[in-house]
């Protein structure tokens, strides 16, 4: 059942002076802060938060509700009435889901079940099931150190997911961040925002082609990634692809290799 709003989600143009007037002005107190978003919260309900961010990966306006237990309204989402997007996913301190009701319309529900006294993050509220879920805190990028490591291997971006190729710079990275590296999904992330940003160096096509496989196989995989086709770049090293990697290998004769799952997918997306 829904109990509260448990954190309204606003995208603003720049986050110190937003911070500012949601504080100053408006009366909000500051939670917590990093470069990307800030968590403010309301004075008369501490445990409701304002989340302002800059980030074009998250949406621009988005409500959360706190519900008891995310995965036992999964496990009744028949009886309820409920269509699950994805599965529940694991978020800093509790599940999350994103549903929607018998109507359509949209829901995203969190519970804190795994709420411990730990360091509070800030969590953003990106869809379950999405890449980059914010869920863990946000390394920033080391570009020189990146580079050369993109560079020493010698493959285009496409050609990197879940090979030996991504393994060697991901430690060589790595080995650049001190106590505190990324992790792959995170590292993927950094050179995608080189990339998006023309700072990568041309390695020409990828080496690896996409699998042969029958039409039905190609449409399959297109039913089974849903919206997400159309965000093939946020899915390697997620729990989704993850999942999208073992439902279609449980259709195939011969299972792929998830890199070989990652190409085609990349051509499908296209």
């Amino acid at each position: 059942m829904l109990r509260r709003i448990d954190r309204i989600l606003l995208r603003v143009p720049s986050l110190a002076p937003a911070v500012r007037f949601y504080t100053q002005t408006l009366g909000l107190r500051l939670l917590k802060q990093d470069k990307r978003l800030a968590s403010l919260t309301f004075v008369d309900d501490a445990e409701a938060e304002l989340v302002l961010h800059t980030d074009p990966d998250l949406p621009a306006d988005a409500i959360y509700y706190r519900v008891d237990d995310v995965r036992d309204l999964y496990r009744r989402r028949e009886e309820l009435k409920l269509t699950f997007v994805t599965p529940p996913t694991a978020a800093a301190r509790g599940w999350r889901a994103t549903v929607k009701d018998p109507f359509g319309n949209v829901l995203l529900i969190l519970d804190r079940m795994g709420q411990s006294g730990g360091t509070h993050h800030v969590e953003d509220a990106k869809p379950a099931g999405s890449l980059f879920a914010g869920v863990e805190p946000r390394v920033a990028a080391k570009r020189e150190a990146l580079l050369a490591a993109y560079s020493a291997v010698g493959r285009t971006a496409d050609d990197l997911p879940y090979t030996p190729h991504f393994e060697s710079m991901y430690k060589s990275y790595t080995a650049a961040m001190g106590h505190s590296p990324p992790t792959r999904a995170e590292a993927w992330r950094h050179l995608l925002n080189l990339r998006k940003a023309g700072k990568l160096p041309k390695m020409g096509e990828a080496r690896s082609h996409p699998p042969e496989v029958s039409a039905e196989d190609r449409q399959r995989l297109r039913e089974m990634l849903g919206p997400d086709i159309g965000k093939r770049d946020r899915l390697p090293y997620t729990d989704r692809f993850d999942q999208l990697v073992d439902q279609f290998n449980r259709t195939l004769a011969r299972p792929l290799s998830p890199h070989l799952v990652w190409r085609l997918v990349a051509t499908l997306a296209k």
